[in-house]
């Protein structure tokens, strides 16, 4: 381990700047063929990003992502593919098949080992499906209780009507009570008091 100074001030130490451990690293020789280590230089030098740091972000894709959503059926489609499909869906179809949510984000955190609640939904599944999946960018504020989680997305009305369906039942199922939601140009807004215990 090392560690790395940090801006950050606490309160009542005046200028005393805090120590914050920083991840440490270990070397690896790994052997790969040919093909494969001009492909990964390839991309590497496209992204303008040491070879390294690229194997990093493949790796720490397939540990957060791929090996948890693969733990549940999933299917990989074109977006192309994905959009006509849910432009010809109904408005009732649309909130049937966005209700089934619940049931998937469960069955996932049961499989993955986490809790089924708001904070760990936050964590793995909300937080990665922005960073791999391309459904919608997402952020989020607490404040103590108070939460506003904040999804954007740009794959047409439909698509919002359906992730704000999608999102609106997760919370329902955790005994959330919304107490604002907003839908703007492909922003959805949920706010929110977590309830203790």
């Amino acid at each position: 381990m090392f560690y790395k100074r940090s801006a950050h001030r606490e309160r009542g130490l005046g200028s005393m700047e805090l120590l914050e451990m920083a991840p440490s690293t270990n070397r690896i020789t790994v052997r790969l063929p040919n093909s494969l280590l001009a492909e990964l230089k390839k991309e590497a030098n496209e992204r303008d990003l040491p070879v390294s740091s690229l194997l990093v972000k493949i790796l720490n894709k397939n540990v957060s992502f791929d090996r948890r959503i693969k733990s549940i059926p999933t299917i990989i489609m074109s977006q192309t593919l994905f959009m006509t499909m849910i432009e010809n869906m109904t408005q009732s179809t649309i909130n049937k098949t966005a209700k089934t949510a619940p049931k998937i984000v469960k069955k996932l955190s049961a499989l993955s080992g986490w809790k089924y609640e708001i904070d760990s939904i936050i964590e793995h599944y909300f937080l990665i499906l922005t960073k791999y999946c391309g459904w919608f960018q997402f952020k989020y504020e607490t404040n103590h209780t108070n939460y506003t989680l904040i999804f954007e997305t740009y794959l047409g009305t439909k698509w919002t009507k359906f992730l704000s369906i999608y999102v609106r039942s997760i919370l329902e199922s955790l005994k959330i009570h919304v107490s604002d939601e907003s839908i703007d140009d492909g922003v959805i807004i949920f706010k929110f008091v977590k309830q203790s215990g």
